[in-house]
């Protein structure tokens, strides 16, 4: 049993060692902490269709017809015919 965990180890080991970087990293820091405020993430739009007008049907409007007064006609006189 210790030869399979012990070998398990120099496997697991050796196969970590494998994804290692070894790599040269240089960076300068400063010491003060700057806090950079963080904008809330945008809301999302919506594009509404264009609207859509419904004009109502055009009403003409035209003066009222003057009124109409009837009056009877004045009684026939008769002249006699001369002669």
């Amino acid at each position: 049993m210790f030869k399979k965990m012990m070998l398990a180890a120099l496997l697991g080991l050796t196969l970590s060692a494998t994804h290692a970087q070894a790599g040269v990293r240089i960076s300068f820091g400063i010491g003060i902490p700057l806090f950079v405020p963080i904008a809330p993430p945008p809301r999302p739009v919506y594009v509404a269709p264009a609207p859509v007008y419904v004009v109502p049907a055009p009403v003409y409007v035209r003066p009222a017809p003057a009124p109409v007064y009837i009056q009877p006609s004045p009684a026939p006189v008769y002249v006699p015919a001369p002669r």
